[in-house]
């Protein structure tokens, strides 16, 4: 009953807890002993080949029948009690071992299905890192792309001519217009400056709207940059969650191995010492059977002179001393077994114990990360969303300010004199201004091919990585049916996803295929007309 209670106490560990165990109970002995089916088998063969499949199909028979009615085939005397207990105590010991059995399998099947819902859990949260990385992939290089953009362009206007831009005199700094040399000299110089506050307040109205839409468009590059800040911090923070959860995987993964190892081996263990017994145990029978036929031959045999009765007595007092000694060493050989078995037991649960605690640790220690990252994020998206608001109420502000001087600018053009016109410069000029610095560059770009062929690189490497980007690989020479398909699709969701986030983007879209086609038609009609007279044939 101790080994009872210690598997007993095995069994309902934190690692069995998911399964319900039934009641074990010890069922009735009714069946009778199939001795010719006993006899025909061989014992030694069976042990000597490890022969578990014939053992398997006499364990139900051996195991649970009545041996109360059995007699001796030769003398017809019943079984020995001390015998009889022996085998009864053998057959319950076996019934044990099956329910014990029983009750393993039952819960490595449980264990398994709960692996196969965390690695099904595990393979979800991969996909979702990995959608991740690509996104993160994709904007990290679209920024090195556009980097590479503005680097050639500001080389580009640097090497137009220092005719196209205004020096600051107080640092090194160049600007496009005098505009936002202006604006950057009451940003950065203010100090040096005031002396010139007495021609501030005389500059005309339209220098006054540059400065204000010059800040207006500092204003919105902030919030882009504040945007794009934010961004960044959350691909970072998105990136050591991934880390963190990949550590926390492998934790979990060498703790299920080991786990699943030391499981094996204690139950390889057990069968190993349930199966030493059983031989043990078969063993003893044997050799009780042997001892007892020769107890049977010796009182059947007797001599012509009578029975010796002295000596008799003296055989039968060793051998029941002989077998008190056998009983004694199985009690204490059983007692063993059910020490160990306990102690089996005993450290089973204390590693099962320790391991859910160190499990249990990780997951508090992972989830009180998330917690913090998340409340962090929180936080960091609130003040965001506030100075946004605060951007953007700057904002509106400064266009109502805009829109007021623009009205009195008109008011001040009707009374203002010819010689104030052709003074102050209106938006037109500016465009005008701003066109032909754009002619200036097309020109330099024409005239100087240094530029264009130092331009070609890096827009075939942006070309390269961008069909790097939709799986094309470098030196590609040809792609399949297949994959063309696949890239027609990709570009076809892109290029709707860019028409929703520009709203003009179809108009101008029809608006300019109107235009192309009409230009088309009309070079159609100007070449058919030119070739008409010679197209003729003569009279």
């Amino acid at each position: 009953m101790q080994s009872s209670a210690a598997t007993a106490e095995g069994l309902s560990s934190p690692l069995f807890e998911a399964y319900t165990f039934p009641i074990f109970k010890f069922q009735p002995r009714r069946e009778s002993v199939d001795w010719r089916r006993i006899s025909a088998l061989d014992v030694d063969r069976v042990a000597r080949e490890l022969d578990v499949a014939t053992l398997q199909e006499n364990i139900t028979g051996v195991t649970f029948c009545n041996l109360d009615r059995e007699v001796c085939s030769r003398c017809g005397q019943p079984v020995d009690p001390a015998l009889l207990k022996v085998l009864r105590l053998a057959q319950l010991i076996i019934e044990y071992l099956l329910h014990c059995q029983d009750c393993l399998s039952a819960s490595v099947a449980q264990l398994e299905a709960r692996l196969q819902a965390s690695l099904g859990q595990q393979q979800r949260g991969q996909q979702e890192l990995g959608r991740q990385a690509d996104e993160l992939k994709g904007v990290r290089e679209e920024n090195r792309r556009r980097r590479k953009m503005i680097s050639t362009l500001q080389q580009l206007l640097m090497q137009t001519g220092t005719h196209s831009y205004h020096v600051c005199h107080l640092c090194d700094k160049t600007f496009m217009n005098a505009t936002f040399l202006r604006g950057h000299i009451q940003r950065r110089h203010a100090g040096m400056a005031e002396g010139g506050k007495q021609k501030k307040q005389d500059q005309p109205v339209e220098e006054v709207l540059e400065e204000l839409r010059a800040k207006l468009k500092w204003t919105q590059g902030q919030l882009e940059a504040q945007r794009e800040a934010e961004r960044q911090r959350q691909l970072q923070e998105a990136e050591i969650t991934h880390q963190r959860e990949i550590e926390a995987k492998k934790e979990f993964d060498e703790w299920k191995e080991k786990e699943h190892i030391k499981l094996y081996g204690e139950i390889d263990k057990l069968k190993k010492l349930f199966w030493d017994e059983f031989k043990s145990v078969a063993n003893q029978n044997s050799t009780l059977e042997e001892k007892l036929q020769a107890l049977q031959s010796h009182s059947v045999m007797e001599s012509n002179l009578g029975s010796l009765r002295d000596d008799e007595s003296e055989e039968r007092l060793r051998q029941t001393q002989e077998l008190q000694v056998l009983r004694e060493k199985m009690e204490i050989q059983k007692t063993e077994w059910k020490r160990k078995i306990k102690e089996l037991h005993e450290e089973h649960v204390a590693e099962k114990r320790e391991l859910q605690e160190e499990n249990e640790r990780l997951q508090a220690s992972l989830s009180q990360d998330q917690r913090k990252a998340a409340a962090q994020s929180q936080r960091q998206i609130s003040a965001l969303r506030t100075r946004l608001q605060e951007q953007a109420r700057l904002i509106a502000s400064q266009e109502e300010t805009i829109q007021t001087l623009s009205l009195r600018k008109e008011e001040g053009i009707r009374k203002a004199s010819k010689a104030a016109d052709t003074e102050e410069s209106s938006p037109e000029e500016e465009m005008e201004d701003f066109r032909g610095e754009q002619q200036k560059v097309l020109a330099a770009l024409r005239s100087n091919p240094t530029l264009l062929k130092q331009f070609k690189p890096i827009l075939e490497d942006t070309l390269e990585e961008k069909l790097e980007s939709l799986g094309i690989k470098k030196g590609t020479k040809g792609i399949s049916v297949q994959t063309l398909r696949h890239l027609e699709s990709l570009l076809r969701t892109q290029r709707e996803q860019k028409a929703r986030s520009f709203s003009e983007f179809l108009s101008l879209r029809e608006k300019l295929i109107k235009e192309t086609t009409s230009r088309v038609k009309d070079r159609q009609e100007h070449t058919a007309v030119v070739s008409q007279p010679d197209g003729q044939p003569s009279g």
